[in-house]
């Protein structure tokens, strides 16, 4: 009886061994890590454009950079920088059930502005509750200091949107903007927000 095992076999095990670290390599360096599993599903946008996320819908019809900024409501603020006033109309798609417009930023570069709550809760569409099929429209403000908005990266700046402030592994609707081919406005007055498209 021969216990001898033959060469070739030994040379299939050590093949077989590298094959198979070979794979697993692959799949540690391929599968996403946490951070990117916990990321947001980004849903590209555009103005002027309805794009629409698992249970959002936003248009943004027009955006504008001004000084000083007026809500319908009589609110009156200005700023030491300048105020990005976006004109917006956001509805849910699946269920109004806890849905809200969560998340409203604007980035510039690597900086993000939140949309302001100094107007008070019933002169933006900030947190505001969303019905399935019929769009709230009004204004967002934000406030951001005049140099980021004639910065380089102001050309390349983006609108977020989602249904949670938390839009983990959820939708996230981006829209681009070019601050920096927007003129500055001395004052801006702006409509209270109104169940309906404008």
């Amino acid at each position: 009886m021969n216990l001898k095992t033959p060469r070739w076999r030994h040379a299939a095990n050590g093949a077989a061994l590298v094959a198979i670290l070979s794979a697993a390599a692959i799949v540690l360096h391929t599968t996403p890590d946490r951070d990117l599993q916990q990321s947001p599903i980004s849903v590209p946008g555009s103005l002027g454009e309805p794009a629409t996320g698992r249970n959002i819908r936003a248009t943004v019809h027009s955006v504008a950079v001004t000084e000083a900024v007026t809500a319908g409501t009589g609110w009156a603020g200005g700023t030491p920088g300048v105020w990005v006033v976006v004109n917006l109309s956001v509805e849910a798609v699946e269920t109004d059930e806890m849905a809200i417009l969560g998340t409203a930023l604007l980035r510039v570069g690597d900086t993000h502005f939140s949309a302001s709550t100094r107007p008070g809760r019933t002169a933006t569409v900030v947190g505001g509750r969303l019905a399935t099929g019929i769009p709230l429209t009004g204004p967002l403000m934000f406030e951001v200091p005049a140099d980021v908005a004639s910065s380089t990266s102001a050309a390349d700046a983006t609108l977020e949107f989602a249904i949670s402030s938390d839009p983990r592994v959820d939708s996230l609707l981006v829209v681009p903007v070019d601050l920096g081919d927007l003129p500055v406005q001395e004052s801006l007055d702006v409509d209270v927000p109104e169940w309906g498209a404008r």
